[in-house]
């Protein structure tokens, strides 16, 4: 009776540590991006720019689901760096150990660089490679 009382008990343990182990899934990076951001500023390179651009002159705007971007670009200025001209292109999340974020974002099959968004900022940095920064705002 006792060695069925242990079993049950440890069967009870068991099942509890299961499913108080598992971890939440989180939802997909991609989602993250999601929405309308505003180029606001585009800055690095060897040739050292640090372009301000009015919040609202160029839009992009990620659907997670399409997993496209649609970018509309208003800017007038030619001899301002604004990476896209207006058009949708095709966008992904990807693993890439080159990178030290292990995660980066490609845009019309070219690798973006590093992202993260904190606080209604949305970073993408590849100055880890000479290239740029880029801080678009909600």
């Amino acid at each position: 009776m006792k060695s069925r009382i242990k079993s049950i008990v440890l069967l009870c343990l068991l099942t509890v540590s299961l499913f108080t182990s598992c971890s939440k899934d989180t939802e997909p990076t991609t989602s993250s991006v999601a929405g309308k951001w505003k180029l606001t500023n585009v800055s690095g390179t060897f040739a050292g720019i640090n372009n301000d651009i009015t919040p609202g002159l160029i839009t992009w705007d990620f659907n997670p689901i399409t997993q496209t971007v649609t970018v509309v670009n208003n800017n007038p200025d030619n001899g301002l760096w604004d990476v896209f001209e207006t058009g949708v292109y095709n966008y992904h999340i990807v693993t890439d150990s080159e990178y030290p974020c292990g995660e980066i974002i490609r845009i019309d099959n070219t690798d973006m660089g590093c992202f993260v968004i904190e606080n209604d900022n949305f970073i993408i940095d590849q100055s880890v490679d000479d290239g740029f920064r880029l801080t678009l705002k909600h």
